[in-house]
């Protein structure tokens, strides 16, 4: 990249939601100190050996409104905090403002931006079905496809006889069937196969 073609500012990884054990959820940020302005979103998928695979998608609101948010409150607790504890008798008033702030940014830390457990078990499924726990509806339609495609191969290496929509509809569980329609996009297959996964499940 030459000169021309670098960024303005430097650009840091904040608003990290939607984490599934090695993946995250990530916004990239323009930043001077604290992030300016979101550059790009991207799910992140970390391995074992320390690499990294980053994969594009659009920009996800909660993250950038975390990003955002997250930063500036640490800062801002610790710039109210430190003068009450260093200097008790002049700046101890200091103190309730700078707990407030840093147990709101402690709830924006480690509390929002967390799965809930339908999505953890849906993003689960597709981690052991896919190898990464992506939603389907954040992908490129190119990338979407190409998964898709990849599935199908498995599912007809598996079931020659039977084509996998047919499967779901006669009541099959397996949860490749549900990947497979999540990737399809279809939402009266997707509730079908989620379905009979859970009858499996319960049963």
């Amino acid at each position: 990249m030459d000169a021309a073609e670098e960024p303005w500012l430097p650009t840091e990884d904040f608003g990290v939601i939607d984490r599934l054990e090695s993946e995250s959820i990530v916004t990239s940020f323009y930043r001077v100190i604290l992030p300016v302005w979101p550059q790009a979103s991207a799910y992140v998928i970390r391995c074992e050996d320390g690499s990294e695979r980053r994969i594009k998608i659009p920009l996800q609101t909660r993250s950038v409104v975390l990003g955002y948010l997250r930063a500036p409150l640490w800062f801002a607790g610790l710039v109210l905090g430190l003068p009450a504890l260093a200097l008790p008798d002049r700046w101890l008033w200091l103190a309730a403002p700078a707990v407030l702030l840093l147990v709101a940014a402690a709830l924006m830390t480690f509390v929002a931006g967390k799965l809930d457990e339908r999505e953890l078990l849906r993003r689960q499924l597709l981690r052991r079905v896919v190898g990464f726990g992506a939603p389907p509806e954040l992908l490129s339609p190119a990338l979407r496809r190409e998964i898709q495609s990849d599935l199908e191969l498995m599912w007809n290496t598996r079931c020659p006889q039977q084509r996998w929509t047919d499967a779901i509809a006669s009541g099959d569980p397996s949860e490749l069937l549900v990947a497979l329609a999540e990737y399809a996009q279809d939402p009266d297959l997707i509730e079908l196969a989620r379905a009979n996964f859970a009858n499996r499940v319960w049963n």
